[in-house]
């Protein structure tokens, strides 16, 4: 499930692709003193997409980001939290909250075919056994198309299952846990290193990939894979904003 947040920017300014580190914490400021106020290991559910449209910003005009989450009542205290204190900053760009509407995006019954696409770059991390010599890198090394589509694959199927882990039924098996991929084509739309200020004195510099995922639902358990990755995202650092996907309708360009 999902929250569509309409948003009036408040200035004149540059669009800053920066907008994770800030936004991340105003989401958690609105989850502050509720039951999902979670920092921690665990992986806390939800990912939003960026600001859009991506253009400049002049003051008065309409935008939106999407909060997307496994479990309603998270979203309910997000939205609540928004509508009474509506200042939202997104990087150095200043927002007010307009109104909000909930959505619930399905990639429909078994059988049915589309698209889904990555709407924020995909923050993938290359398991140790596809490199060359895990021992020269780090635990954070980034996917790189000479690593291959199995590490990457792998990475985001992991990362889902954990996901599955704590949100799913344990009756239901996860997508590592069925014999059939999660998407059986791809097409990679571009990679790109991008800056993020974490806080006031921490930055990073990370690699992210964009993706469009045509899909054919296999089966019912296929259709909660699919769409658990709606609610949650795909890859790592999702609560930063990474991974968030999107199903392509008929008449998107």
């Amino acid at each position: 499930m999902r929250v569509l947040i309409d948003l009036q920017a408040e200035a004149d300014t540059s669009y800053d692709p920066e907008y994770h580190g800030r936004l991340r914490s105003r989401i958690w400021d609105a989850l502050r003193d509720t039951p999902y106020d979670e920092h921690g290991a665990q992986t806390p559910g939800f990912v939003f997409s960026n600001p859009f449209p991506w253009n400049d910003l002049v003051s008065g005009d309409e935008h939106h980001f999407l909060v997307a989450s496994p479990r309603e009542e998270q979203l309910a205290y997000i939205t609540a939290d928004l509508l009474e204190n509506p200042a939202v900053q997104a990087g150095s760009m200043p927002f007010h909250v307009t109104d909000t509407r909930p959505l619930d995006p399905d990639v429909g019954p078994p059988g049915t075919e589309g698209v889904l696409e990555t709407a924020t770059g995909v923050y993938a991390i290359t398991p140790p056994q596809y490199l060359d010599d895990p021992d020269e890198h780090d635990d954070e090394t980034f996917w790189r198309p000479e690593h291959g589509m199995e590490a990457f694959f792998e990475h985001v199927e992991t990362q889902l299952q954990r996901n599955h882990d704590r949100f799913m039924p344990a009756s239901d098996p996860g997508p590592k846990e069925v014999d059939a991929p999660l998407f059986e084509s791809y097409e990679m739309i571009k990679k790109l290193w991008l800056d993020v200020q974490l806080s006031s004195d921490v930055e990073w510099t990370v690699l992210v990939s964009k993706w469009r995922f045509p899909y054919r639902v296999r089966d019912d358990h296929h259709r909660r894979h699919l769409n658990l990755a709606l609610d949650v995202g795909i890859g790592r650092r999702t609560p930063l904003g990474f991974g968030f996907l999107n199903k392509r309708q008929e008449n998107d360009e």
